[in-house]
């Protein structure tokens, strides 16, 4: 099983992961989804924001925008980060498990996506 994070805002990838209040855990097992929660990270530093991912076993993270601190934080403890990602949650998992965030819909505008 890998465990996938997702920070959200309503329905859609959030822009910006460091100023993201919530984040969907996907567990996915066999390139299916199997489980989804969603956490809350509200007034949490960027630290407490690094260790829940570690305790919560994170092993990637698909987003928008993240600052380099945060994102070499993430990469310290080796949790993968595909960046640039925009779009509503539900088709970007899709495409993730279809192997298809390289298409251009998914890519945050002025972003280039790193995947």
């Amino acid at each position: 099983m890998v465990r996938v994070a997702v920070p959200i805002f309503k329905e859609r990838i959030s822009p910006v992961f460091d100023s993201s209040t919530r984040v969907i855990l996907v567990d996915i097992e066999n390139n299916k989804e199997i489980k989804r929660n969603e956490i809350h990270l509200d007034e949490l530093s960027l630290i407490e924001r690094v260790s829940v991912l570690q305790k919560a076993n994170v092993k990637t993270v698909i987003c928008g925008g993240i600052s380099d601190i945060f994102k070499n934080m993430l990469e310290s403890i080796k949790i993968y980060l595909i960046t640039g990602i925009a779009g509503k949650v539900d088709q970007v998992l899709v495409a993730y498990l279809s192997e298809n965030l390289n298409d251009p819909n998914f890519h945050l505008s002025g972003f280039k996506a790193n995947y």
